[in-house]
């Protein structure tokens, strides 16, 4: 998704919004950070907003005389001690205080307004406004004031006077539209807001999940599939009617001895660098995986013995072209490789069996040669001898 696309510039909106609401405060991350710098957004916002309403209602000298510039005085203050409480890190406590003042602003201003001045309105935002300000693990509190706020409301529309004693009865209908207009637009701008973080905690659950599954399909060391992907593709081939696949297995010689004497570290180098050898000599169709220790495997679909035998001499040859370097000193390394084809039969791990015995044939031919165990041939005994990697 390049920057030019539609769907980019449709998210670059939220993702702006989103920033400016939850950007992180008081030294927190992650949750409590974002939730920490909603808190601080919308303090900032309550102290801007009363204060203009608190400039409004000064022209009116019965207002002015009345309680409603002190308990306004009383929110910035209160809303001021939140911006500190953010700042020192206290997300929760903070919250809390801010939304208790905000609900009772509110209940105030409907006593002294009436609800037709649609003060009470901005009370409806709390059922988005707990999500942004609690985390998941204060679910607990997201409840106790979505119901608090909505308690609220439904005081102030039906227990309040329609126009309160120091309402303005010329304006009332201006103020009615104000604060109409300011809650629809908070509550969108809430919604946008919240429907963005839903969407990057949704990602980022995505990313965890193919990582996690990742993880789990991944050798680390060699970046390779492990048993677990390669035995499902060859699950899959095996099932597949008037499909033949061939499964070669790869060891590296005489690797106990290079791991005796110079350590496992450069034991490691070697199969890691043995990996991307091998990775870039097969198909796209091929799967390639560390089998276990210093054996590799190969499942290649729709290939015959000779086809594969082939393919693994050629594989054989590359990977001892070039010494491997480690930490000072270069290694020389070559592989023995057992073949075996197999067909739709739902018997893979017989295939694997013959591919097995086929590598022990090579290491006694004298090692760093291929060799092939044709469908139907006889496997070894599991009794015989073995001789060594």
């Amino acid at each position: 998704m390049g920057p030019g696309d539609p769907e980019a510039r449709s998210s670059r909106v939220p993702a702006l919004l989103s920033t400016f609401f939850e950007r992180s405060a008081g030294g927190l991350s992650g949750a409590e950070g974002s939730a920490a710098g909603t808190v601080r957004t919308f303090a900032l916002v309550s102290i801007a907003s009363t204060t203009l309403f608190t400039a409004r209602y000064l022209a009116d000298p019965a207002v002015a005389a009345g309680p409603l510039p002190w308990l306004n005085a009383i929110s910035i203050a209160v809303f001021v001690a939140v911006l500190v409480l953010v700042a020192r890190g206290r997300q929760l406590l903070a919250a809390i205080v801010y939304l208790a003042t905000a609900t009772a602003g509110m209940l105030y201003m409907a006593v002294l307004m009436g609800w037709a001045s649609g003060h009470h309105f901005y009370l409806i935002t709390a059922a988005q406004l707990v999500f942004l300000m609690f985390t998941e693990r204060q679910r607990l509190w997201r409840w106790t004031f979505a119901l608090l706020s909505a308690g609220a409301f439904v005081y102030a529309q039906l227990g309040t006077e329609g126009i309160g004693p120091y309402a303005d009865r010329e304006h009332i209908a201006d103020t009615f539209a104000i604060n109409a207009v300011g809650t629809a637009t908070l509550m969108f701008v809430l919604s946008v807001v919240a429907h963005h973080r839903a969407r990057v905690a949704r990602a980022e659950a995505e990313r965890l999940a193919a990582h996690a599954e990742y993880l789990a399909n991944t050798d680390p060391l060699t970046g390779l599939a492990n048993r677990r992907p390669v035995s499902a593709r060859l699950e899959e081939l095996a099932a597949a009617e008037g499909r033949t696949y061939c499964v070669a297995i790869a060891d590296l010689d005489r690797f106990k001895d290079l791991n005796d004497v110079y350590g496992h570290a450069c034991g490691d180098r070697v199969l890691a660098e043995l990996g991307d050898r091998l990775r870039g000599q097969v198909r796209v169709s091929d799967a390639l995986g560390r089998w276990g220790g210093e054996e590799f495997i190969v499942v290649l679909a729709d290939s015959s013995l000779a086809d594969a035998a082939v393919m693994m001499e050629r594989m054989r040859r590359i990977v001892g072209e070039r010494p491997i370097a480690c930490t000072g000193h270069d290694h020389r390394v070559t592989v023995s490789v057992g073949v075996a084809d197999g067909e739709a039969d739902r018997m893979s791990h017989r295939v694997v069996k013959r591919a097995d015995d086929a590598l022990y044939d090579a290491k006694l031919a004298g090692r760093d040669c291929v060799r092939m165990r044709p469908l139907g041939e006889a496997g070894t005994s599991r009794s015989t001898a073995r001789p060594a990697r």
